[in-house]
């Protein structure tokens, strides 16, 4: 059967140094991953304190994996990314996972 949601999501994020407890901001995360410094993505709450900005995390059965992809300090950044990336809408009616070819079927 194949699932109703897509593997890719969009969720909130923290991100911290490897080994350290000390959260970073959205703009010393962006600085340290140009200059090549490895940074740790998580996946936050919506609303949470450490919740610095939005991107898109691969659903796995145990966790939400970050791969890569950009980071927004919005969430409707990273909605255009996803839509425009992956064919991926995500609808305010309900319609979560359904990519946009199949929501005009």
């Amino acid at each position: 059967m194949m699932p109703t949601k897509p593997d890719l999501v969009i969720l909130p994020f923290k991100a911290t140094l490897p080994g350290a407890e000390l959260p970073l901001t959205l703009e010393q995360t962006l600085s340290l991953l140009r200059s090549g410094v490895r940074v740790q993505i998580e996946r936050s709450q919506p609303g949470a304190t450490d919740a610095i900005g939005w991107t898109i995390f691969r659903r796995t059965p145990r966790k939400y994996l970050y791969k890569n992809e950009p980071l927004f300090r919005f969430e409707r950044g990273a909605r255009r990314y996803i839509r425009k990336a992956y064919a991926i809408h995500y609808s305010l009616l309900g319609d979560d996972g359904m990519t946009y070819s199949h929501l005009h079927l």
